[in-house]
Order: structure tokens, then C-alpha cells, then sequence
């Protein structure tokens, strides 16, 4: 609808969208620039010939070295509206050599969804090793996205259950919590408790389309459990916010806990997640659950 021959309410309510889109599509074009013009053929294994009057690699070096049309890419860099794949922004990450933080950025501008995630163990600085046992009596945690457990401290395993214990597939935060007989008992608002993470994962879940190890947890929660199952079908959604638990301990009775969750700048796959003892009676009886 127009009035006075002005701009029509439609215009007006998509007009952000169209501006967030041009942005990214310019952010795009100056990221692929910039990062073009700081390598040179050598970096590609292209030999120098004569005097080069252009400022680091010709855009049909980048488009040739990922195997892309020439008309393409100088579109891709003049920020216009063209579509993209998975594969061909995976080529043009290794035509610029870019390392996984920028390989991060290119997909995230390019409106790609995050990398499959590999089920092995991911290349961690030891250092995020060192800071989960450093946070001892706290119990901790290192996970990946989809809860799959990297590494985690032995007040970790004492409060809660022993992810050593268990076969691999299911050193998962969520599998724990939902089908670990030991959380069910422990937890004293198991239900709420777990509600609250199964939402949080379904966020988690949306940012990894097609991601095979999401669907293995949720194929095998499904299967395995009428709560989860119950609860998966009311799609509710909720992001994470620090919250205080309750845990009683069959050795040494009530803990309370403040749960906090970090994520490493260095690692933005990773997330700490912290349960921060509340109160010195916790701590006592936690320091009473290590020495044990």
C-alpha cells in the first residue's frame, strides 16, 4: 500500500533486512579483497612473470586456483547479490589460505552454515586442559557445540558421574544428563534442569543444518528416552543464562552450584562450562567428596 506516492509499508518493513544483506555482502567483498591483495603468486606456487601493476594476487589467480568463473568471483568482490555453496567458499578459503578463524568468518559473511563437526577429539591448545583441572573444587567441563565432552575435571566426575566410564558416543553433557540414572537421582530439579538444556540444544542444533552427530544425540535421545522425546516435540527454545543448581550427593549431602559457561576467543567451537561453588558448606563437603 502507497500513500501520497511514497514508499509502500512492505518497503519499509523488509528495507533493515535489505540493508543487513548489503552489508554483509559488502563486509563480504572487503574481506575477499583485502585478503587478495595481501598474498602473492608465490604463495599460490604461480610463477612470477614480468612487472605486476596490481597490488598481491589478480582476482583471476583466486578464482582460477578455486576452480571458480572469473565473472563470478569479480562479482562476489563487487559485493553483489549472487548465490554461494559450501564447496565453493571451501575452495576459495584454500585458494586464500585462510586459517580456521577466517575460514570461520568467510562462511559465517557468506551466509554458510558452520563445518560439519568432526567426532574425534579437536586439536586443543593444552592450555584449556590445564584451566578445567586449575579449577578445582569446582567441577568443570570443556564441550564441543554438541555437548560431546573434550575434557572435564575429577570434581566433574565425582559430583556427577565418570564420563571415563561410559563408551564414547555417549561422553555427551546431554546424553549424561538425560540418561544417566546418577543425574536423575542427584539433580534435584532434574526435570526443570533438563528441560532447560534440551531447549539450549535445540538452538545449538539450528546453527549446524545437516550436521551428522547432532542428529545421532537427538536420533538416540529420541529412541531412548519418552522424556526427552516429549519434550524435543514442543520445539521450545531458550539461550543459556547462569542459573544456580542443586545437587544431592548420596556420600556427603546438598551441594548448590552457580553454573556459568564460557567460551574461549581462541576456540569459539569450544565452550567452559563452570559449576561454581555456592557457599562454604558446599565447598566443605565437596573438598569431603575429593578426599574420599
Amino acid at each position: 500500500m502507497r500513500r501520497n506516492g511514497g514508499t509502500s509499508m512492505t518497503e519499509l518493513v523488509q528495507s533493515p533486512r535489505r540493508s543487513e544483506e548489503q552489508a554483509r555482502r559488502e563486509e563480504l567483498a572487503a574481506f575477499l579483497r583485502t585478503r587478495r591483495e595481501s598474498l602473492q603468486p608465490e604463495d599460490l606456487g604461480i610463477p612470477r612473470r614480468g612487472r605486476r601493476r596490481v597490488k598481491g594476487l589478480r582476482r583471476h589467480e583466486v578464482a582460477d586456483t578455486a576452480a571458480v568463473s572469473l565473472t563470478w568471483y569479480t562479482w562476489l568482490e563487487q559485493g553483489r547479490d549472487i548465490h554461494t555453496t559450501p564447496q565453493v567458499i571451501e575452495a576459495l578459503a584454500r585458494a586464500l589460505q585462510l586459517d580456521d578463524n577466517g575460514h570461520r568468518y568467510l562462511r559465517r559473511l557468506a551466509g554458510i552454515a558452520p563445518r560439519t563437526l568432526d567426532r574425534g577429539r579437536p586439536e586443543v591448545d593444552e592450555s584449556l586442559v590445564a584451566l578445567v583441572d586449575s579449577l578445582l573444587p569446582h567441577p568443570a567441563q570443556l564441550m564441543r557445540p554438541v555437548t560431546d565432552l573434550v575434557t572435564w575435571n575429577r570434581a566433574y566426575s565425582r559430583l556427577f558421574v565418570d564420563p571415563s566410564t561410559l563408551e564414547k558416543e555417549h561422553r555427551n553433557g546431554l546424553w549424561i544428563q538425560v540418561m544417566c540414572p546418577e543425574l536423575k537421582e542427584r539433580l534435584v530439579d532434574w526435570e526443570r534442569e533438563t528441560e532447560s538444556a534440551i531447549s539450549r540444544f535445540r538452538i545449538e542444533a539450528a546453527k549446524y543444518p545437516g550436521n551428522g552427530r547432532f542428529a545421532q544425540v537427538i536420533d538416540g535421545l529420541n529412541e531412548g528416552s519418552d522424556f526427552f522425546r516429549r519434550t524435543w516435540r514442543r520445539h521450545e527454545v531458550q539461550g543459556f543464562t547462569g542459573h544456580l543448581e542443586r545437587i544431592e550427593h548420596p556420600d556427603v549431602g546438598g551441594i548448590r552450584a552457580r553454573v556459568v559457561q564460557l567460551r574461549p576467543l581462541d576456540h569459539p567451537d569450544l565452550l567452559v562450562m563452570i559449576h561454581m561453588l555456592e557457599d562454604q558448606r558446599s565447598r566443605d563437603r565437596m573438598a569431603a567428596l575429593l578426599a574420599g
